[in-house]
């Protein structure tokens, strides 16, 4: 399964929520930071839009849960937490990005 590299942030910020001191939920806001902060300021609406149906397809790929309200029209993510297969999927990604060294 293909992700983006927002994707990965999001996963790779979750998994270092559950370091010591463990807070497990992380908050929709924590995941911006991925934007620098001039394109932020200007594209804050699509920067929502994006984050916000990166959280979905993680969701639907069961790598995370969403916690929020629902209404009748749409889906509002509050907070997300990583289930144990995107732990096993964030630490893959993490070691594929450790670069081995040459032994002679």
């Amino acid at each position: 399964m293909r992700l983006s590299k927002l994707q990965q942030f999001i996963l790779e910020k979750c998994y270092g929520r559950d370091a010591p001191p463990r807070r497990d939920v992380s908050t929709k806001a924590d995941f911006y930071n991925f934007y620098t902060r001039q394109y932020l300021a200007k594209n804050k609406k699509i920067v929502q839009d994006v984050v916000h149906k990166s959280l979905e397809s993680l969701t639907a790929k069961d790598l995370i849960v969403s916690f929020g309200k629902k209404t009748a029209k749409n889906w509002s993510i509050t907070r997300v937490k990583l289930t144990p297969r995107g732990r096993k999927k964030i630490r893959q990604i993490i070691k594929s990005r450790q670069k081995k060294l040459p032994i002679k």
